[in-house]
């Protein structure tokens, strides 16, 4: 004996709707050399590379960041700014690459994420079930993204020209 499935309309609908979208979150990858035009975490500047690479530093330390890993002889570097939510955490980090871009000439590359830790409370014991008498906290990773706005890298760079003053 066959069984005739009868589907509602609406649910085809959902389901036709939203089967493009389930392809399309795993190709991340297709999107990162798909377009050269993407050009705001990279400016040049006409100074030489150590240079640049002391004002990147000074403007992201100005900014209270703190620099987490840094490589001098390859002129890199990783800071992170932490922000205090209540009981969770938001860090921005910036990594930070220099390179000789020509005679007294560099190019500044920089890439940033955001992150948010959250903390997670577990209760081990309980005293007759009410009340809590140990318990352990410990920081989850909740999200983490790129940050794409051209906006903080605008800001970043005008913060580098501004500590090329002070270098000089």
């Amino acid at each position: 004996m066959v069984k005739i499935i009868q589907f509602d309309k609406k649910i085809i609908l959902l389901l036709l709707l939203i089967m493009p979208l389930v392809g399309c979150a795993g190709n991340a990858y297709k999107k990162v050399f798909a377009d050269g035009s993407n050009d705001l975490n990279v400016r040049n500047f006409n100074v030489p590379p150590d240079i640049s690479y002391i004002a990147a530093k000074r403007a992201v330390l100005n900014q209270n960041f703190r620099i987490e890993k840094e490589d001098v002889q390859a002129r890199s570097f990783t800071a992170a700014r932490y922000f205090e939510d209540g009981r969770d955490s938001i860090v921005v980090t910036i990594n930070v690459n220099v390179m000789p871009s020509g005679k007294d000439k560099s190019t500044v590359y920089a890439s940033a994420t955001q992150h948010v830790d959250k903390v997670r409370v577990k209760v081990d014991r309980t005293l007759l079930g009410l009340l809590p008498i140990g318990s352990e906290a410990t920081r989850v990773q909740q999200e983490k993204r790129t940050i794409e706005d051209r906006d903080f890298y605008e800001k970043f760079f005008a913060a580098i020209e501004k500590e090329f003053i002070a270098v000089k």
